[in-house]
């Protein structure tokens, strides 16, 4: 991943794709030398700057169209090979190659949007590598947190607001990049003022007569907690029931077999339903206050645990819905 050769190449080929930046400008007395030296780079005539200051607050207080959302990508300060610049992708356009200790910014459409983080040093441009979905307001300001291991491996991570101000202030921007994010968000239908508009009676929000249990259909690997993005889908229902009745809250049931410890199973199933509850609210942006997770065990079996098929069927995750109180 390292080989002088390919680092010769991608030093090369940068300035012909950067010449027509602004921060591209003609310096040098003709030579083909190579120089890099701090936040600059030269090759022959050409220098561009890698990364510079910006302060991230005035980034931060320009506002967001209704249409549009913002997304902030950081990574740490690691000091990994140049080979494991972090090729980051949204919607499979190309945004950055983002270097250790440096920070990008850009607008895409709202809706659900599809995010990778992708080793440079693998020379593939796989667009799309360990991309994840996520669901995206508008008028909104998203941020990531890209860490890099020094293999190349790559995991993208949402974060809360207070988290990645913490990680901005030691970080600089990287502006040496030629995004190829185009939102091309459609506008806002505008609808055309009425005249003479009728009475609006306004309907009560309806109300759970009764609790309303949901199988989830959530299944785990043995002995793990981890939710596989495989069965994100599964908790639409739930989400939509939810945003249905908004005074409803929910209870996640996370329910084990009967091999193992009694104490180990509890543990177990709860640690998978607080997984769960952590991708409703990161994932689907239900309100934390109307999710409660709790974990049984192997104490409510719903079938027998003699056989295979009645084991599976009591490693279970289910949604109770109720009136809230």
């Amino acid at each position: 991943m390292e080989s002088i050769l390919k680092k010769t190449i991608n030093i090369i080929a940068l300035p012909a794709l950067l010449c027509g930046m602004t921060a591209c400008v003609v310096t040098g007395n003709g030579n083909n030398s190579i120089d890099n030296d701090g936040d600059s780079r030269h090759v022959s005539k050409v220098a561009w700057n890698n990364q510079t200051d910006a302060d991230i607050n005035r980034i931060l207080d320009r506002s967001v169209s209704a249409d549009k959302t913002r997304l902030v990508f950081i990574r740490q300060n690691d000091g990994h090979p140049e080979q494991t610049s972090a090729n980051i992708a949204v919607n499979n356009r190309f945004q950055v190659s983002l270097h250790a200790g440096n920070y990008t910014v850009v607008e895409s459409c709202v809706g659900i949007n599809q995010l990778s983080a992708h080793a440079t040093g693998f020379k593939d441009n796989n667009l799309l590598a360990n991309k994840k979905d996520y669901e995206l307001a508008g008028g909104q300001t998203y941020f990531f947190h890209v860490n890099m291991t020094e293999t190349g491996q790559s995991t993208l991570q949402r974060i809360t607001a207070d988290s990645a101000l913490q990680l901005l202030a030691k970080k600089r921007y990287q502006s040496h990049q030629i995004s190829r994010v185009v939102p091309n968000c459609p506008l806002p239908i505008v609808a055309a003022p009425l005249t003479n508009l009728p009475t609006v009676i306004k309907t009560p929000t309806p109300a759970l007569s009764e609790r309303m249990t949901i199988d989830l259909e959530i299944l785990f690997e043995t002995d793990k907690s981890t939710v596989r993005p495989a069965y994100y889908a599964k908790t639409t229902e739930l989400v939509a029931f939810m945003k249905q009745h908004p005074n409803a809250i929910v209870t996640i049931e996370g329910h084990t077999d009967s091999r193992g410890q009694d104490d180990y199973n509890k543990a177990l199933s709860q640690r998978r339903v607080n997984a769960v509850k952590e991708i409703l609210i990161n994932e689907f942006g239900v309100a934390p206050e109307r999710i409660n997770a709790i974990g049984y065990g192997e104490s409510q079996p719903r079938a027998s645990n003699d056989t295979e098929a009645g084991r599976q069927l009591n490693r279970r995750v289910v949604a109770v819905v109720e009136e809230r109180p």
